[in-house]
């Protein structure tokens, strides 16, 4: 039995691939040079749609209610963009 229900897997999965798609975009875009405010505001907002998706239905409570679980499921994708990063320069010294 899965820890998490079937929901919870698939927030947890359309969160996870919003960030890592933010992620990169971003390292797509710094490529040509620094990325503006301007780009970086368009980055995030695109990949803030399928997450707004999955609220948008939600009473406020709800969304209030879950706040800290997506704001957790973010940031914890987030360092697993860094440490993958990481591991990937490291190994390429």
């Amino acid at each position: 039995m899965s820890e998490f229900s079937e929901e919870a897997q698939k927030w947890q999965r359309i969160i996870r691939g919003s960030v890592r798609e933010a992620c990169a975009t971003w390292r797509v875009q710094a490529q040509a040079g620094p990325v503006t405010t301007e780009a970086l505001h368009t980055i995030i907002n695109r990949a803030a749609v399928p997450i707004l998706a999955l609220l948008q239905d939600l009473t406020p409570e709800a969304v209030m209610a879950l706040a800290p679980s997506v704001v957790h499921v973010m940031l914890a994708a987030v360092v697993e963009v860094v440490a993958e990063e990481q591991g990937k320069t490291s190994h390429g010294r």
